[in-house]
């Protein structure tokens, strides 16, 4: 029996987690857990220290970055530090460049072990999979001047550092699939705080049930769901104070809607019951498509308004014989980010139950606040379709100033506007 989602490894052994400092000197650890009828043991080594707090931000910007551009069959990329902070939603200064400088070097010297099991009751045995894996494989600064590579543990990071990462073969495959997409980016920038951020991952990976559903409540002895998060090692009162924290910030954007604890402290138990439930119909049309169940039902409980416009776009241009190199990627790419693909929301923006309330105008769509957003945009309503992927692709590399330049391109007359956007990007639109 298989109830194994190769992605979600990751969040279910707990490697980052939800504490927001740690000390460089927790290196490795053991823990064993349960949730629900799934037995964990897991084993971590963290050359660096174990991943925390900002860390799952960065990594899920370089999951973003590489599908963005197009998962490479190589494994690697070549970032921008600033373009990881930006995506990451921190500032871009000196302090941020030595904390992201920190983040990288965790995600790359941590590997771990997962044994999980389940009670096989026709066998009357356990019965599960062993993961070993990491996530980075190769971390390396270019030089500008040279183009050669030079080791990242000798240089300090800067604006004008290129870095190129080579995630490890499963990793890769697993973002070409879109399972790191079960994520809602929109949410995680609501979030703010890192603990919120955390658990959020963590009970988005842990609703997965065998049958890849999304269970709509977990029920979770709370010693085991503490270990489940990274706080083994905490005071069980502290522990709780951190969940609590993050529990109200994910109850007033709407992603839960109760949460409660009985029993007396590790012994007792804590409840999560969910906001969200997936339209079935909007399901069942993204699995056609071949996403996996478990992204399906994020996306239906997330986005249902977005479902039907998401599959048109993607409709015509396969119709224009455009070859993704994920189809189910690249659905769940264009339901996560409608900016991006350029097309727009027949509907008012959902506002999360017991979310501030905002000003009129803040509800209707919003226009992108990211500079890229706002060209593929405007190229969109001057070409009256979405732009080609070549164009897609050119516009991912451009710096700020040239978007800066572009989008003043492409605020002139249509005719105009199109001839300096195809000058610039040296690609069909």
């Amino acid at each position: 029996m298989d109830i194994r989602v190769n992605e979600l490894d990751l969040t279910r052994a707990g490697v980052i987690s939800v504490q927001r400092n740690l000390p460089s000197s927790d290196t490795s650890w053991q823990v064993d857990y349960a949730v629900g009828d799934v037995m964990y043991r897991v084993n971590g080594n963290a050359f660096y220290g174990r991943p925390h707090g900002q860390d799952a931000d960065i990594l899920l910007s370089i999951q973003t970055l590489f599908f963005r551009a197009g998962c490479p069959d190589t494994n690697s990329i070549e970032v921008m530090g600033s373009t990881l902070l930006a995506l990451s939603g921190h500032a871009k200064n000196g302090q941020y460049y030595a904390r992201l400088r920190d983040s990288l070097l965790r995600l790359w010297g941590v590997k771990w072990t997962m044994i999980r099991t389940k009670w096989d009751e026709k066998n009357s045995r356990h019965q599960g999979d062993t993961t070993a894996t990491s996530l980075i494989a190769e971390l390396r600064l270019v030089d500008d001047s040279t183009g050669q590579h030079r080791p990242f543990e000798e240089r300090e990071l800067s604006e004008s550092c290129p870095i190129e990462i080579t995630l490890v073969p499963s990793f890769a495959a697993s973002i070409r699939a879109g399972l790191f997409q079960m994520l809602d980016g929109e949410l995680l920038s609501r979030l703010g705080q890192p603990q919120a951020r955390s658990l959020y991952r963590v009970l988005q990976a842990h609703r997965v049930k065998p049958d890849e559903s999304l269970a709509s409540e977990l029920s979770l002895p709370l010693g085991d769901w503490l270990v489940a998060c990274g706080l083994e090692n905490e005071r069980t009162d502290n522990a709780k104070r951190m969940l609590e924290l993050a529990h109200e910030r994910l109850r007033a954007e709407g992603y839960l809607h109760q949460v409660t604890f009985t029993g007396r402290g590790k012994a007792g138990r804590v409840t999560y019951v969910f906001s969200a439930i997936p339209e079935p119909e909007a399901v069942e049309r993204l699995m056609e498509r071949g996403v996996t169940r478990p992204v399906a039902e994020s996306l239906a409980a997330d986005h249902p308004e977005r479902v039907v416009s998401a599959l048109q776009i993607i409709d015509e241009r396969l119709a224009t014989g455009w070859k993704p190199r994920s189809l189910a990627a690249s659905v769940v790419d264009a339901v996560r980010n409608p900016a991006k693909w350029g097309y727009d929301l027949a509907t008012e923006k959902k506002i999360p139950k017991g979310a501030r309330v905002r000003k009129a105008q803040d509800i209707v769509q919003d226009v992108p606040a990211d500079p890229r957003q706002t060209v593929l945009v405007l190229l969109r309503l001057k070409l009256g379709r979405a732009p080609s992927v070549a164009a897609l692709a050119a516009i991912e590399a451009l710096s700020e100033p040239q978007l800066t330049i572009l989008r003043e391109a492409l605020e002139r007359p249509k005719a105009e506007g199109l001839r300096l956007a195809q000058a610039m990007l040296s690609t069909d639109l």
